[in-house]
């Protein structure tokens, strides 16, 4: 049995799936021996008045007769009482995974959860507060780093002293894959210039770009009052709608090469400032050639089906531009929806085991599930629609539960 010490119920939950799991890990040994226990809690904090969860790792036997207590910023004791259940094993080292109910505290302030009973007493710090007070800074934090991210023209130079990079991918040459020599040109010139630099490089992904875009709309559409942060989705949207050529039915995947061979060096070859391959000076043929006009990769051939993973994600985040233009801007908002609707239409939904299109190499983001991105994108098209009044809204909503099924019968755990 668990008791809370406090003048009124106090409750929270993990802040939600966007803070992306951040959790603390303390560890200590136990008496025996054995693997640490460890306590994982939600390092950006808990929202008051929502179920809240904390996890103890550790040994089955030594967490069997363990317990925890909770302690205020003056040491009092609010709360203490027994782990929960066994979840199961974590691992062959963490053999259980116990519960700690911290859904009675609400009230405002940094705890300390304690582990007793366990061998060495483990603790870790944590907040409750309003969202306001934890989700608002992660809010500004999310959109300062999409900002240092520009690439292009517009980019954001009070942020890092920034300058504009890789303004040649304006015009933009299309290359096959490499094979055992360098890539092929085939096509082209397009605009592929602005987005986002990924991970620690600066290759430009439709992968990932338009799971951030789709995320950041869906923000914009359900909290609109965060600073920046539909400016922000904006630059996405526009660097996205660039890769997508509804006359040709062809969707660009990538910009920019990762690793290169002996013959030509990619962006993972070479340690610099973006702005730096604008400098460059190089003829075709040169071994960096390719870091100042750099190759796009396609996802698929002109008019040819797209790998569905890509439709789903593109087409929801088109679909949820129609809804966050939908009442200041219907024209351009059906121009969206339209856009979603070609993208959705062309995905391959019998796509070869293992062959979904990711990256160049795929090894960068391999990915094995589609069918939940189908489900999200009839979704976002389903609403986009009923915001405009489109007859198209309830196909698309049936559609959006029957991908869910598939999903979960041929997804789980994918």
């Amino acid at each position: 049995m668990n008791r809370f010490l406090s003048s009124s119920a106090r409750s929270v939950s993990a802040v939600t799936a966007s803070v992306l799991a951040a959790c603390c890990l303390t560890a200590c040994s136990g008496d025996g021996g054995e693997a640490p226990a460890a306590i994982r809690v939600n390092q950006a904090g808990y929202l008051a008045g929502e179920k809240k969860l904390a996890y103890v790792m550790g040994d089955r036997d030594t967490l069997a007769d363990a317990g925890f207590e909770v302690l205020d910023e003056r040491g009092d004791t609010a709360g203490q009482g027994d782990l929960g259940p066994s979840l199961g094993g974590w691992n062959d080292t963490y053999t259980a995974v116990r519960t700690i109910d911290l859904s009675s505290l609400h009230r405002t302030g940094t705890y300390r959860l304690r582990l007793v009973g366990a061998g060495g007493e483990p603790e870790v710090r944590f907040r409750v507060a309003p969202a306001g007070q934890l989700l608002d800074p992660l809010r500004a934090d999310g959109v300062r780093f999409f900002g240092t991210q520009r690439d292009g023209g517009d980019v954001l130079a009070d942020a890092t002293g920034r300058e504009a990079s890789h303004l040649t991918d304006v015009r933009a040459r299309v290359y096959e894959p490499a094979g055992t020599g360098p890539p092929a040109e085939v096509g082209g010139p397009v605009d592929v210039s602005g987005g986002w630099f990924d991970a620690g490089d600066f290759l430009k992904f439709t992968h990932t770009t338009s799971y951030v875009v789709a995320q950041m709309l869906s923000t914009v559409r359900d909290t609109p009052a965060v600073p920046g942060l539909r400016e922000e989705a904006r630059h996405g949207l526009s660097w996205l709608d660039r890769m997508w050529d509804g006359e040709t039915g062809t969707l660009y995947a990538q910009v920019g090469l990762g690793s290169g061979g002996q013959e030509v060096r990619g962006d993972h070859d070479v340690w610099r400032l973006p702005e730096q391959d604008d400098r460059r000076t190089v003829r075709p043929g040169d071994p960096d050639y390719l870091l100042k006009y750099r190759p796009v990769f396609r996802a698929n051939e002109p008019g040819e089906p797209l790998s569905p993973n890509l439709a789903g994600r593109v087409a929801a985040a088109f679909a949820l531009a129609a809804q966050t233009g939908a009442e200041d801007d219907p024209a351009q908002a059906r121009e969206w929806l339209d856009k979603a609707a070609a993208v959705y239409a062309r995905a391959d939904t019998r796509p070869d085991a293992g062959n979904l299109v990711t990256t160049v190499p795929a090894d960068y983001y391999q990915e094995h599930s589609w069918r939940d991105d189908m489900e999200w994108a009839a979704v976002e098209l389903s609403r986009g629609a009923h915001a405009l009044g489109d007859a198209r809204a309830s196909r698309w909503r049936g559609e959006a539960v029957d991908w869910a099924r598939a999903a979960l019968r041929e997804e789980r755990g994918g």
